[in-house]
């Protein structure tokens, strides 16, 4: 098995970023370094690289170590480190938007109710520092003043602008109704300095004719029983054994019933794969067809 890892590690207490191919033989117990360099630098490779879909586990932090350890003891022996350069480090570049790993954190958290909270009050704010794009959803006001009600943060982006912008998804509901928006703020910390730039709508509950919408909350057990039912149609058809593990995201559009566009995931006799899976509903009728289950993605064990 060949894995392509990127991991985080420190350099005098700088944070850098390098990107590891390991060689692995469980069964000849062997492991061996073939690249490690900087991200970025790494030519696009052809011939079936795919995604490990839990990347931070233990077997690859293992190997992550191993790399570290290789790289410090400077040994030459047949798990020899080839290459080990610099793909990032934690000072940012202006101007380049990058995904947070963990967007729900207290941190976001705390940013998304300022952005439903200044939203609510309709305030003007002096931007500059770090500027955050947020997504939300939200409820009113029994039918006046829309007020917001803050949920969760499903997705951080950041960018350096004379401090730091955030792009953050996030949802609430609105009567009763899942709505989520984006927010976009800019911070600077040493003048204790949050804006919110922009706050808009991206999607809400109330589905119109036609038009496909995102579901804040895909892994409901409504869903996931959905997609149990196209699991089970699948194996059916196929003569697979199929087995479901979790809901990924749910897409939804009306059409003589309602017409649900599912990403899922499955396990194949114990490897990991993406699916994805169209099933159409008439609940008046007790109505369920599957009118597509392909796959997408496929992974190891």
């Amino acid at each position: 098995m060949m894995y392509y890892l990127t991991l985080a590690a420190t350099d005098a207490g700088n944070k850098k970023e390098y990107e590891a191919k390991i060689w692995v033989k469980e069964c000849e117990h062997y492991k061996k370094v073939i690249d490690f360099k900087l991200v970025g630098d790494n030519s696009a490779k052809i011939g079936g690289i795919i995604n490990v879909l839990l990347p931070n586990n233990l077997e690859f932090q293992d190997l992550a170590r191993f790399v570290v350890q290789k790289y410090n003891k400077n040994q030459e022996d047949f798990k020899k480190v080839v290459e080990f350069k610099l793909v990032g480090d934690d000072s940012a570049k202006p101007g380049g938007i990058i995904n947070v790993p963990f967007p729900n954190s207290p941190e976001f958290q705390d940013l998304a109710r300022f952005v439903v909270q200044d939203y609510n009050k309709k305030e003007e704010q002096v931007v500059a520092g770090m500027m955050y794009y947020i997504t939300l959803v939200a409820t009113d006001d029994a039918g006046k003043r829309l007020i917001l009600e803050f949920v969760e943060v499903l997705n951080v982006k950041e960018q350096v602008v004379a401090g730091m912008m955030y792009y953050i998804t996030l949802s609430t509901t609105d009567a009763g109704k899942k709505k989520i928006y984006e927010a976009k703020i800019w911070v600077k910390e040493w003048e204790d300095f949050e804006k919110v730039v922009e706050f808009k709508l991206v999607g809400d509950d109330s589905a119109k004719p036609g038009g496909i919408i995102i579901v804040p909350i895909p892994n409901s057990p409504e869903f996931q029983n959905l997609v149990r039912f196209a699991v089970q149609d699948y194996n059916k058809k196929e003569n697979a054994h199929l087995e479901f593990v979790e809901v990924l995201n749910v897409k939804e559009q009306v059409d003589a019933g309602m017409m649900y566009y599912i990403t899922l995931v499955a396990t194949d006799v114990g490897y990991i794969k993406i699916y994805e899976t169209k099933i159409w509903v008439k609940e008046w009728e007790n109505f369920k067809e599957v009118q597509e289950f392909k796959q997408t993605v496929y992974a190891t064990k």
